[in-house]
């Protein structure tokens, strides 16, 4: 019987660099981001972990969206199947936070050096009575920071500032953060060479990079255009992905999310957009806003509640001090080519 295909382009690089930073002690906590569908928990769990068990770790996986309305019980699956090979004792019944404290003692009693993924950990800081899951992986995990290394993962900038933001989550703010680098020539080049095994069909690298452009340079959609061409036949590439982004329109979704918005922040989202994120608050952004709104001046104090407003509901999100960045780069493109009309 023939082996599947792998599509999975292999991240060693990095993955050996995230050990390395690991292995010298510089820090026992660092913070991946990566936008949703950039293959950021695919290179947890296909090249970290793995990475990280041949170099003696025991690793522990944990995704928040798993069971948004209940964390405990992501971290209680995730635990579980880390100590598969090891035996919890049976105390009866107990409480979550009770079993996620079982679950840690025994994967510390192992022995080894733990690595602990933490997926979409931004979500703890949605709701104010996931609080105690916060409090509790700070009270398993500051005592034992010789023996476990924390990575905590996010797609939301925003989410991710406004968790380590938090006054009483330390462990948190003691993180450093490193950003997934964006897939170059070499994925290209390994995604088309499995796409002729799989359909006898050669890929012009060029138009693959310009379908790549097309949809963000986001792998997931990415894939959707190849699995799409495999359908479709033939080898255009760029043409399928425009098929693909039509086929998956968020056109509904975008124009309600325009049509909620107060006409200061529809502005402010504009502007963000046209100017790269900078310079909101100059006289030169509050003139051509108050232009826009008719008025004769603009205050800083209408367009900050606007930035809180966008930040809040998860449109923008802050990459430095005065620089903001969209969320959601399809939206950003909805709104520049429909959503003024």
């Amino acid at each position: 019987m023939t082996a599947p295909l792998n599509w999975h382009f292999p991240r060693a690089e990095l993955a050996e660099k995230v050990m390395d930073r690991f292995k010298i002690g510089a820090t026992t906590a660092l913070t991946l981001f990566a936008p949703r569908r950039m293959g950021k928990t695919e290179f947890v769990n296909k090249d970290l972990l793995p990475l990280a068990e041949e170099q003696g770790y025991i690793t522990a996986y944990v995704n928040f969206w798993d069971r948004k309305q209940s964390p405990a019980d992501s971290l209680i699956v995730g635990l579980t199947k880390a100590t598969a090979s090891l035996t919890l004792e049976d105390k009866g019944e107990a409480d979550k936070l009770e079993v996620i404290q079982q679950l840690f003692d025994l994967l510390l009693k192992d022995g080894r050096q733990l690595l602990l993924a933490l997926d979409e950990v931004q979500h703890l800081a949605t709701d104010k009575k996931f609080e105690p899951i916060v409090y509790a992986l700070r009270g398993i995990i500051d005592p034992n920071r010789d023996q476990i290394r924390v990575l905590y993962t996010g797609s939301s900038r925003g989410g991710l500032r406004k968790l380590f933001a938090r006054r009483n989550a330390a462990l948190f703010s003691s993180s450093q953060q490193i950003d997934l680098p964006t897939f170059g020539r070499g994925y290209l080049e390994f995604t088309a060479d499995v796409f002729n095994q799989a359909t006898g069909r050669a890929l012009n690298i060029n138009e693959c990079a310009k379908a790549f452009r097309t949809v963000k340079k986001v792998p997931y959609d990415f894939r959707g255009v190849i699995d799409m061409l495999i359908t479709h036949g033939g080898t255009d590439i760029a043409g399928v992905a425009e098929l693909y982004l039509a086929d998956n329109s968020q056109e509904d979704t975008y124009r309600v999310s325009w049509d909620s918005l107060k006409p200061m922040d529809k502005l402010v989202l504009q502007y963000i957009i046209m100017r790269g994120g900078v310079g909101i608050y100059t006289v030169e952004a509050r003139s051509h806003l108050a232009e826009q709104l008719g008025l004769d001046v603009l205050d800083t104090a209408p367009v900050q509640n606007a930035v809180n407003r966008l930040r809040r509901d998860g449109h923008i999100a802050s990459v430095a001090q005065g620089q903001y960045e969209m969320e959601d780069p399809y939206f950003a493109d909805w709104i520049v080519t429909v959503g003024t009309q």
